[in-house]
């Protein structure tokens, strides 16, 4: 609908004298409607009805929640699912509106590639490397994809910003360099910035994919924090534990704590963890993360009751296909803020950018 508006002429049949008292009533109620409120970082919105796959609309001032999930039956991903196979909670109420749903195969990848460095890596980092390259060059395949490589230690290091180039991102892979302590949580955090921050026209899927044993014994972010940033972030955590065939009791406990910390970090975020057996394993498990990133879908909807009150909004999504109930993974909840929380920077000491040699 248009609405078409009086324009100022002078010495036409409305005197500007006129127009001041409508162009404050006009600036007036603009600022009552705006600003929007703020439900993760959702830009894509239509209040009315659902839009069709490849018609999302890029538009402001609407709340809107955005979820990747996948549907699981039997262990294996399902297709053909429609909106109407879904029943949606959020903050124990239905949507008020489904505004857009689609397969994540549509959906253009922002992926980030997260690897331990840390000294207790030395042995098996060679395998790890390869298959974290292979990965790449199968996954960042189309013209829309773009991924990152980081490596953390004490710190978290980026060695290869956001490319479309499998060759620059396997150097990046290459440039990784072993030692010092585990500040998981603060490169969690760190990825989530880096890709909730990087300015979009439509709807990606935002992913990190960490290999590691799960420990923290660096860094300034807790796991809890590590948590939220993902939620906060729209991004699914994938995990591949690095905890190969403990064979002492002081391994089992410290692969069983590391593991424990890789689930939490996966499964609020709609993820999951995978558990090699060796080191040679690890590029299958990326290989079943691989065929998990393109069977996913992604819905947006309109919350019930929404408030910009910082608080915790549980999501819960039940899927039926063919009178069987599915399992479905996708992130638990997100906090209902005005704006991110995530500043676009983590404090200096807290972060390193590793620059590629000329």
């Amino acid at each position: 609908m248009q609405i078409h508006h009086p324009v100022c002429i002078p010495g036409g049949p409305l005197h500007c004298s006129r127009c001041v008292p409508l162009l404050f009533a006009l600036v007036t109620a603009l600022a009552v409607i705006g600003p929007a409120s703020y439900a993760q970082d959702c830009p894509q919105c239509n209040t009315d009805s659902i839009l069709p796959t490849g018609e999302w609309l890029l538009t402001k001032h609407v709340t809107e929640v955005n979820v990747l999930f996948v549907a699981i039956h039997n262990g294996k991903p399902v297709d053909g699912l429609s909106h109407s196979d879904l029943a949606i909670q959020d903050n124990n109420k239905a949507p008020t509106a489904i505004l857009g749903f689609r397969t994540e195969r549509d959906l253009p990848l922002r992926v980030g590639v997260v690897i331990d460095t840390s000294n207790s890596v030395t042995s098996r980092f060679r395998f790890e490397q390869e298959a974290a390259s292979a990965f790449l060059r199968q996954q960042v395949n189309r013209g829309d994809d773009l991924a990152f490589v980081m490596g953390f230690s004490d710190h978290p290091t980026v060695t290869q910003d956001f490319a479309n180039d499998p060759g620059l991102l396997s150097k990046g892979v290459a440039r990784l360099t072993i030692g010092g302590g585990t500040a998981l949580y603060d490169a969690v955090y760190r990825g989530c910035q880096k890709l909730l921050h990087r300015p979009e026209q439509d709807v990606v899927a935002r992913v990190l994919v960490v290999l590691t044993d799960g420990q923290n014994n660096a860094g300034v972010i807790s796991l809890d924090d590590a948590i939220a940033a993902a939620q906060e972030a729209g991004v699914t955590i994938y995990a591949i534990s690095t905890n190969y065939r403990p064979e002492t009791t002081a391994e089992r406990d410290m692969a069983d704590s590391g593991n424990a910390n890789l689930h939490k970090l996966s499964e609020q975020t709609g993820g999951r963890v995978l558990l090699p057996a060796s080191p040679k394993d690890v590029e299958k498990a990326f290989a079943k993360i691989g065929e998990e990133l393109r069977s996913r879908y992604a819905i947006s909807y309109k919350p019930a009751d929404f408030k910009p009150d910082g608080r915790y909004r549980k999501i819960k999504i039940e899927a039926r296909k063919t009178g069987e109930k599915l399992e479905i993974r996708a992130r638990k909840g997100y906090y209902a803020r005005l704006a991110s929380s995530l500043s676009s920077e983590l404090p200096e000491e807290a972060l390193n950018v590793a620059s590629p040699p000329r």
